[in-house]
């Protein structure tokens, strides 16, 4: 591990093992676009035997097609109880997950969310307890230690930090998706990454595509950082049309 770590994420660990006998289950949210790239490795062995529900959100946003496939294919593993697609925005998320949960984990439920940061897991929790108590936005980190919260009614959810690797945090599908910061130096890159996970029809050259929306320096050239930056905020909210940057097996 090292000296990376800043103490919230190293705390994180050593709640997750200590918590993990008492919990019914964890809640493990991922990125439906990139369900691999978002998990967390390390996480299966700090829970020990505790059962997994895998929660692969903003699926409105992944292709239909390899979300079914994923679903499947991560299901297979034996302790993880379900894998739901779902969206943690939409009003009905709460109604969904409920049902999975009521259905595999008998009272009193005591559920843990957890997963690296910014996937949508302070999202989903407030969604389950049915009031805004955990803070929430665009910025990795905001969750920075252990909060219990008791709606009552015999469930008790547990939000956690989220915790990224060092390696994880160069992967360029985290720096796509805003599950990590991107440096300005990273920006262009990733892009241009993206124009071949996005039709041409769609997307196409990124110096073609910035001139067509009038993102122009001086001298009438395209402002390159501009359109990097335009690209990646209509990838994330899914103005090109549903894609997923991992495909199964």
């Amino acid at each position: 591990m090292g000296n990376w770590y800043p103490g919230h994420m190293v705390a994180t660990q050593k709640s997750i093992r200590e918590l993990a006998p008492w919990v019914s289950a964890f809640v493990e949210v991922v990125d439906a676009r990139a369900p691999l790239a978002t998990r967390h490795r390390p996480l299966l062995t700090w829970i020990g035997k505790t059962p997994l529900i895998l929660v692969l959100n903003k699926a409105e946003l992944a292709a239909p097609g390899p979300t079914q496939k994923w679903q499947r294919q991560l299901g297979s593993d034996p302790r993880v109880l379900a894998v739901v697609g779902l969206t943690a925005t939409d009003p009905r998320a709460h109604q969904l997950l409920t049902r999975i949960l009521v259905d595999k984990l008998p009272p009193p439920r005591r559920l843990s969310v957890v997963g690296l940061p910014n996937v949508g897991k302070s999202t989903l929790l407030n969604r389950m307890v049915g009031r805004h108590r955990v803070p929430t936005g665009a910025k990795p980190g905001l969750t920075r230690g252990p909060q219990w919260i008791r709606p009552g009614d015999g469930w008790e959810w547990l939000d956690l930090p989220g915790v990224v690797t060092p390696a994880k945090s160069r992967d360029w599908k985290l720096q796509a998706l805003g599950v990590v910061a991107l440096s300005p130096d990273d920006i262009e890159e990733v892009a241009a990454r993206l124009t071949t996970v996005v039709p041409e029809a769609r997307l196409g050259p990124l110096e073609a595509w910035g001139r067509s929306r009038g993102y122009l320096s001086v001298g009438g050239k395209v402002d390159s950082l501009r359109t990097a930056q335009a690209v990646l905020s209509d990838f994330r909210q899914g103005k090109f049309g549903r894609f997923s940057l991992e495909l199964p097996e």
